[in-house]
């Protein structure tokens, strides 16, 4: 399913109970009403957009290659917050990582390495990233 797709389908079925991850629960046998997933997962869709993910550097924060990032760019970023960046023309997934002094791109996966931001640098957030849209099967690879 295309990103623009999968933003424009409302009525899924929501069925009104929590899932334990851990225990199965018999009290899933009915449904109690249908979700609109703009509803529920954009809250500004004016300044709202998908955007599908590559590559293994935010791997750790669930974000495989081929995931959906919902991105609001109304928001402003704050740290520890999961960024759509251009860092010299090129955009890249990163949590923001920021003091008084210094910012930083950090991936979400050891075998990359921090990215100082620095004044030679081109940089600009386009937005935060506020959900993960994940096709299971995607993360199988990861986890194996």
């Amino acid at each position: 399913m295309e990103p623009e797709e999968l933003a424009a389908k409302s009525g899924i079925l929501s069925y009104d109970c929590k899932v334990p991850a851990g225990f199965p629960s018999p009290a899933m046998d009915y449904m109690e009403q249908r979700i609109d997933l703009n509803k529920e997962f954009i809250q500004h869709p004016l300044s709202t957009f998908i955007i599908e993910s590559e590559g293994y550097s935010m791997i750790n924060a669930f974000i495989p290659p081929r995931a959906r990032l919902i991105v609001d760019r109304s928001i402003t970023p704050q740290n520890g917050d999961i960024v759509l960046a251009i860092l010299n023309g090129e955009f890249t997934v990163k949590y923001l990582k920021k003091n008084k002094y210094k910012c930083w791109l950090v991936p979400a996966n050891s075998k990359f390495k921090e990215i100082e931001i620095t004044a030679d640098m081109d940089m600009q957030i386009w937005g935060v990233v506020t959900n993960i849209i994940t096709n299971v099967n995607d993360i199988k690879p990861c986890m194996l």
